[in-house]
Formats: structure tokens, C-alpha cells, sequence
């Protein structure tokens, strides 16, 4: 009995041992738990958010930034009257006569810049009437339109070419029935090819344009002006009555009977140009354009014919402007004008004009 309670003893202690080393066993097994295998995929497309209308509005911004900074643009409108009125009394005694004048003018400036290129543009406008005794005739009318393309090659210097055009509006008359003057009658066309010289100093802002080659062509489309200047110049002479001589002479702003309606003429041309504004809002303006243009080629041609005695020996041909602008406010200002012009195919004789008027004025500059 005691034998067997040995073996049931030793029995249950083998179990034990076998439980607790199963349970050692199991307990040092990895445990899953409820996370264990779970994955997350995202599914959802990652993009980059671009506001469009942001990124437009910028791009616009920097364009208009770039063409501000390639582009200066000036405007500048005014219109400007006179007026004088006697009684009787003092016209009886002076003989002065009651006259109103209005004149009208216009300046447009385009620069563009992108790099060593620039481009300036110009247009000009006048336009004037004057009444005496309740009669109209117009006193100015011109418009001016120039370009000039260049290219720089150093810090004073450009090379380039400038061309222009220079004609009027309206009908001139010298009498009431005789033409002076037309739309394209007279009409100056100019183009010339060289060097330009810009001075650095920023207070003396003077560009002086030297060309060898240059051309000058005068244009008389209208034949009742042409009527009128061979009527003053010949009388009642037919053409066939003239002499080569006479025919090589020339009547209407300097073209003869030989050249038509144009003339043209081969040379060498000089222009100067000023233009300052003086006070820190531009109170006081100045501006001055000097052109003279001789046709040595021309000259040498003729010196070449065989019938020299029939051309008159050529002289160089000089315009001279000066402009002063006075604002005494925003939109009120007085002009003064002074032209001197010399061409000896039209008179031999320097002719002038001045011309001083006060009123209303507008001005833009982008820059």
C-alpha cells in the first residue's frame, strides 16, 4: 500500500511538472492581438493644389511689369486762344481790326527698350485759325510723324536710321481763291542712315544724329497749287514758251516743271534734339530740334552735266524750332513757339514764325 501511494505520488508530480512546462511553453509563444494584420492603404490621389487664377493674375502682373518697364509713353493735348477787340472809335484812328485765334496742339512720344535696341517713335500736331472781321483762314497747320530705329553699340553711341513726315491738314489760300496749300502739298519726307550721340550728363539730355547718306523728298500732289505758283512765277506764259532754263526753275516749294509732282534729293543731314523739364513738377519745359539737310549728291550731279548753266548751285537746307511750355497749373499753361526755316528752292530768304498763346492743357506720362 505504501508502494502505491509512492507511485501515485510520483505520478501527479510528473503531470505537475508537465502542466506548468506546457503552460512555460505557451506563455512564451508570441500573442496576437487585434491589431496584429491590420494594413492601411490610401487610396485617395495626392496632387499639388495650383490656384490658377493666382498663378494668371501674377503672369498678367509681370507682363504689364516688363511692357512698363520697355515702354515710356507721353501724351500731351493743349488749346490755346487769343483774342483783341476794338471799338470803332480806335479802329477810325489805329485802323487795328478785331481778330480771334485759336490753335490747337498735340505731342505723342513712344520709347521702346529691350536690350541694345530701341525704337522712338514721334507724332506732332498744329492746327490754327484766325478771324478778322468775321473771316476764317487758317495761320497754323502742320502734323509731324517720325520713327527711328536703333541699335547701341556704346554708352554715348548709337547706330540707326530715322525716318519722317511732315505735311498738313487743311486748305491754305495766299487770296481768297488762290491754294497755297494742301493735305500732301507740300509733303517732306526725309530718311537718313548713321550715328547718334547721346549725352550721359542727365541734366543736358541733347541726342545729335550725324548721317552721311540721307535722302529729302518734297511732294506737290495738288495741281491747283501748282496752277497758282506757275501763274506768280511765269504770268500767262505757256510751257511750251519756256525756256530749259526756265524750266529747271524752280516755282512751287522747290520743284520745277522738269521734276512734276516730287523731287528728290540725295545728301548728307545733321539733327539736334533738346528736350528738358526744368522744376521739381515740371513747371518749365524747353524744347529744340535742329534739321539741316544738303544734297551734295545732287550738286555733284549737276556740276557733272553737260547743261550746268541750266541748275542753280544747291544750299544746304535748315529748320530750326524751339518750344516753351509754361504750366502755371494742372490743366493751365502758356506756349511759346519760334521757327526759322531756310530753303533756297523756295526763297532765297530766311522765313519765321512766332506764335505765343495761353490756355487749357493736358498732360500723361506712364513713367
Amino acid at each position: 500500500m505504501r508502494k502505491f501511494y509512492s507511485i501515485l505520488a510520483f505520478f501527479l508530480l510528473a503531470m505537475t511538472a508537465s502542466a506548468v512546462a506546457q503552460v512555460s511553453i505557451e506563455a512564451a509563444a508570441p500573442v496576437k492581438t487585434a491589431e496584429e494584420g491590420i494594413t492601411f492603404e490610401d487610396k485617395v490621389k495626392q496632387n499639388a493644389v495650383q490656384n490658377e487664377f493666382s498663378n494668371e493674375a501674377k503672369l498678367r502682373a509681370e507682363r504689364a511689369a516688363i511692357r512698363k518697364e520697355r515702354n515710356k509713353i507721353e501724351f500731351n493735348a493743349s488749346l490755346n486762344g487769343s483774342l483783341s477787340n476794338f471799338n470803332s472809335k480806335w479802329q477810325q484812328v489805329n485802323g487795328n481790326a478785331n481778330a480771334i485765334t485759336g490753335v490747337a496742339n498735340m505731342l505723342f512720344t513712344h520709347s521702346f527698350t529691350k536690350g541694345k535696341f530701341t525704337i522712338n517713335n514721334k507724332v506732332t500736331a498744329k492746327l490754327g485759325y484766325t478771324s478778322k472781321e468775321s473771316e476764317w483762314t487758317k495761320s497754323q497747320d502742320e502734323w509731324f510723324i517720325s520713327t527711328a530705329p536703333a541699335y547701341k553699340i556704346s554708352n554715348e553711341w548709337n547706330f540707326g536710321a530715322i525716318a519722317s513726315f511732315r505735311s498738313q491738314f487743311a486748305n491754305g489760300f495766299n487770296d481768297k481763291d488762290k491754294h497755297s496749300s494742301s493735305a500732301l502739298s507740300p509733303g517732306y519726307l526725309n530718311l537718313s542712315l548713321g550715328f547718334t550721340y547721346n549725352c550721359p550728363v542727365k541734366g543736358f539730355p541733347i541726342k545729335i544724329n550725324l548721317s552721311p547718306i540721307s535722302m529729302s523728298a518734297t511732294y506737290v500732289t495738288n495741281e491747283l497749287i501748282h496752277d497758282t505758283f506757275y501763274a506768280a512765277k511765269f504770268g500767262t506764259k505757256a510751257v511750251a514758251d519756256l525756256t530749259p532754263a526756265e524750266k529747271n526753275t524752280a516755282y512751287c516749294y522747290g520743284l520745277t516743271l522738269e521734276n512734276g509732282n516730287a523731287r528728290y534729293e540725295g545728301g548728307s543731314s545733321l539733327q539736334v534734339n533738346f528736350d528738358r523739364t526744368f522744376g521739381k513738377k515740371g513747371v518749365f519745359r524747353y524744347r529744340t530740334v535742329l534739321y539741316s539737310f544738303y544734297g551734295w549728291i545732287n550738286e555733284l550731279t549737276q556740276q557733272a552735266s553737260t547743261n550746268r548753266e541750266l541748275f542753280e548751285h544747291l544750299a544746304p537746307t535748315v529748320r530750326w524750332e524751339h518750344t516753351v511750355d509754361i504750366k502755371a497749373t494742372k490743366y493751365f499753361s502758356t506756349q511759346f513757339y519760334f521757327q526759322m526755316f531756310y530753303n533756297k528752292a523756295q526763297i532765297k530768304s530766311v522765313q519765321t514764325q512766332i506764335l505765343l498763346g495761353v490756355g487749357l492743357s493736358y498732360n500723361f506720362k506712364n513713367k
